[in-house]
């Protein structure tokens, strides 16, 4: 089966050496078991460099797509990881992976429907309602299933919204087991609005409306506590 590694650099950098020689290492020890090929695709335009490269790439047909940002430090297994539980799941499921940052603590990963970074399972994959395309793999069957597979890499629509798309399409997305990545850095906190947004135009305006009243809620509480 053929695998499109699309790897994210924006700044080259140790991290980003470090990365893909990691990336090129697991890819050696897989590909030798010929099972699985591997073609990487380099995106140095950030994520609106996303859909040039996913035009290109979708243009080979490949049975799935894998996504790595730079800045991260793959675990020594991860990739494999990752091929493992989608053959589990019939390589029907989008699977994230859980990255940490400098303190342990999950910045990238699996998230619930309010947008809530979710904890792995040390053994098992756990559903998840969106996710971070930090580090994840989508099996060709999931664009399959998407009206439009093209706008998924559009800016607004990245991440969150990818996820609030596969949902509608009844594609499962779940969280890989274990933490299979670190980095250097914080996540930029997630904006409960936006995940509204995205649900909204994505799914419609009762299934975004439960996020919705979370925000409200929230921001009714904020102003209260403000006002002492």
């Amino acid at each position: 089966m053929k695998i499109a590694a699309i790897i994210s650099v924006t700044d080259k950098d140790d991290r980003a050496s470090g990365c893909l020689e990691e990336v090129q290492r697991q890819i050696d020890s897989i590909e030798a078991e010929g099972k699985y090929h591997f073609s990487i695709f380099l995106n140095s335009d950030g994520r609106a460099g996303f859909q040039k490269v996913w035009e290109k790439a979708s243009a080979e047909g490949f049975d799935f797509y894998l996504w790595i940002d730079y800045d991260l430090v793959p675990r020594e297994d991860a990739i494999g990881v990752l091929l493992e539980n989608s053959e589990f799941l019939r390589h029907k499921s989008i699977i994230t992976a859980t990255v940490c940052g400098p303190d342990k603590a999950p910045v990238f990963g699996g998230r619930n429907k309010r947008g809530k970074l979710l904890e792995p399972d040390p053994v098992i994959p756990v559903p998840c309602a969106f996710f971070d395309m930090d580090f994840a793999l989508v099996p060709g069957y999931a664009f399959s299933c998407l009206e439009n597979p093209s706008d998924m890499f559009r800016e607004r629509q990245f991440d969150h919204g990818y996820g609030a798309r596969a949902a509608k399409a009844g594609v499962k997305r779940v969280v890989a087991p274990g933490v299979l990545a670190t980095c250097s850095g914080k996540a930029e906190p997630r904006l409960l609005q936006d995940i509204v947004r995205e649900d909204y135009h994505s799914r419609g305006f009762f299934h975004a409306l439960p996020l919705a009243m979370a925000l409200y809620i929230k921001a009714l509480f904020t102003s209260r506590s403000k006002d002492g």
